[in-house]
Order: structure tokens, then sequence, then C-alpha cells
């Protein structure tokens, strides 16, 4: 196994989980904090929707410094920085009357964290990881992150619930610090990259031109978009597809999405063997394809262990997608520029995102029923594939 056979990545593994744990259960404390002391849902509704703006101010930024410094070094800084503002947070909660501003700020500046740092993480892994076991290792990180999909909630919730929002979010302190101390013992390679703030236009564009002219990696960014788009046009009303459209009770949905994690869980386990023996353009394209055709099934039942059945194999082809895509952008990529590839791409597959969830509430707002919106989303995400098959993404060797 790759975690046993190589303790660089081991290392690197388990500051992603203690980090990945840190970060669930500060945000699921933080809106019940927020409700506790103010009852506005409004402001624990804000607090969730500001921490997707970093995405967007910063991932440009962080591709420039990924490709500028020593990788393991911007990791450890950036696990360091959130102990710090996470403990500025749980003194901003004992400011009383509660002063909203700050823990705004607070929360804007803790989620930066991620966009700055996630270039680096994904831009180390062909460092200390041979290619021939990229797949592995990007099967690992996905199944570590899934399982906290599935879990953490649960976890996170019975955290709060014993110990109460603020001796949770000091829990999630001494995650982020054990994180940051493995990051110590990764190694990483120097660079030759000079950083400067008069350079750093031009890094990003240098950055953004060759994610565009390298068609391949380009073409799987913008499947990702139109996947993306369709994806939340139905994930984003979930909850009132399950509530209130079917009538079934919030454990029966819980017992549904766990089901579906389960899915990208086993995606993890046996990511290698499904994606080995075929060209990685093939795998992307078809698991595109099968997964909007599961979407469509969703319309054909209102039992939430079918449902779970379903959204399990969409989980299972959206992992297997995502695993596929980072493990041929870490061999084509040259290492000087991945960073900032990563960055460029990332920022493509996301934009769609918040435009996918509006649409998919626009259309339920304006009388169109669930039914509509799931099949408009299955269709879009399988005829992205079928798209893609039209691409330079087909030809990938």
């Amino acid at each position: 196994m790759l975690l046993i056979k190589n303790p660089k990545f081991s290392l690197l593994s388990l500051s992603f989980l203690l980090s990945a744990v840190a970060n669930w259960i500060y945000k699921l404390a933080l809106p019940i904090m927020i409700l506790n002391i103010t009852g506005s849902a409004y402001h624990a509704a804000s607090m969730f929707g500001i921490s997707f703006i970093p995405w967007v101010l910063f991932s440009l930024f962080g591709g420039v410094v990924a490709d500028s410094f020593r990788k393991n070094r911007i990791i450890w800084i950036g696990n360091l920085t959130a102990s710090v503002l996470t403990i500025g947070l749980l003194l901003g909660f004992m400011v009383r009357p509660l002063n909203l501003v700050l823990i705004y700020t607070l929360v804007f500046f803790l989620s930066s964290v991620d966009p700055l740092v996630h270039p680096s993480f994904q831009s180390l892994i062909p460092e200390i990881v041979p290619e021939k076991d990229f797949v592995k290792a990007n099967a690992n990180i996905q199944t570590i992150d899934n399982f906290l999909s599935v879990i953490g909630p649960l976890v996170g919730g019975g955290i709060v619930t014993l110990f109460g929002g603020s001796i949770t979010i000091l829990i999630a302190v001494i995650f982020f610090f054990l994180a940051a101390i493995m990051d110590l013992f990764i190694p990483s390679k120097s660079t030759h990259h000079n950083f400067s703030v008069r350079t750093l236009l031009s890094d990003v564009k240098v950055g953004a031109q060759y994610s565009v002219q390298q068609k391949v990696i380009f073409s799987g960014s913008m499947m990702f978009f139109f996947t993306n788009f369709g994806t939340n046009m139905f994930e984003a009303n979930f909850m009132y597809f399950m509530t209130r459209n079917l009538g079934l009770t919030v454990f029966n949905t819980t017992i549904a999405m766990a089901i579906a994690g389960l899915g990208s869980i086993l995606a993890g386990f046996v990511a290698d063997k499904v994606i080995s023996p075929f060209r990685s353009g093939q795998v992307l394209i078809v698991s595109t394809i099968l997964a909007g055709l599961a979407t469509l099934l969703l319309v054909t039942t209102r039992n939430y262990i079918i449902i779970g059945i379903i959204l399990g194999i969409v989980s299972f082809l959206g992992t297997i997608n995502v695993i596929t895509y980072f493990s041929l952008r870490q061999k084509t990529v040259p290492q000087n520029l991945l960073g900032r590839v990563v960055a460029v791409t990332r920022m493509v597959s996301y934009a769609s995102i918040p435009v996918g969830a509006w649409f998919g509430g626009y259309l339920l707002n304006n009388g169109f029923s669930m039914t509509v919106v799931i099949l408009i989303a299955g269709l879009i995400r399988g005829l992205t594939g079928v798209v893609a098959h039209f691409t330079p993404l087909a030809n990938e060797k």
C-alpha cells in the first residue's frame, strides 16, 4: 500500500487528514454558534457563502506562490496560519456584544488559506510520489476526503453537541497545529522561479496561457465546468428534493447521503484498477456520460434507499473522474508550472458551481418541477461527455 511504502506521502496524507478534520469541525461549529448568539439564519448562511469568495480572489495567486517557493513550507505556513486565525475566531466569539464584522473578517481570512495552499498541495505530490503511483496517491487523498464527507457531519455534530462550539473550535486549532507539525517533515524541492509583486501578473498570465495551450488539460477543465453546472443544479436543491418534493424525513435523507458517500469511498479503493488499463481521456469521457445517465434515473423512484444507491453510482463515477484528471495533470504539466495550472483549471471548473446552483433554484421558483431540474442536470452532464469525445481529450495518449 502506498501509504506504507512511501513515508513522505504518508506524512502529507496525515497532514491533509488533520487539516480536513479541523476544517470540518470548525465549519460545523460556526453556524451553530452564530445561531445561538444572534438567532439570525441570515448571518449563519452568510458565513457559509463568504467562504467561497477567496477561491475566486486568491486561487491564481496561490498558483504563483506554489511555483515560487518550497511547497512544504507553503502548506506548513497555511496550516500554522489557520491555527492562529482559528484562535482569533475563538477569542472573537468571546467579545460581547458579538462583533459580526470581526467574525466575518476572520472567517474570510481563514477561508483564504485553502485556495492559497491547494496548488502547492497538488503540485507537491509529483515531487514525493513516482509517476507510476500518481493514481494511487490521488485515490488515497480522495478516499480521505470522501470518508470525511460521510462521517464529518456525524462526528463534528457530535463534538459540538457534547462539548459546545467554543471547545469544538479549540479542537480545530489543535488539529491545524498538528497538521503544521507534520508538514515540517515533508521534503520538497527548491525552486528556481523568483517571486516578486512586479512579476505577479505576468506569472499568472504564463500559467493561464499554458493551461489554454495544453488542449487536453484545458478540454478537461471545460468538461468539469459544464459537469459542475449540471451537478450543482441538482445538489444545491437536494434537501428540497428529498424533504419537500418527496416528503421524506431528514433521517431518510441522511441515510441516502451516507449511501452516496460510500460510492465515493469505494472509488478511492478501486481507482487504480479501474483507471490504469485505459487512457485517461477515455476514462474521463465515459465516466462523465455514465454519471449523466445515472442522474436521470433519479426521476424513476421515490425510495430513499434506491436514491442513495443511484447517487452512490454517480459519486463513484465522479470520484473516478477527479482522480483521473488530477493524475493526468500531474503527469503532463511541467513542475515549474504545475501550481499555476492547478489554480487556473480549478478556477475554470469552479466558476459554474454558483451559476448552476442559482439556475436550479431559479427553475423551481418559476414553477418548474424538480423532475425538470433533474432531467436538465443529467442531460447536461451526459452531453458534456459526448461533446468531450470530439475534443482533444479523446485523443489523449
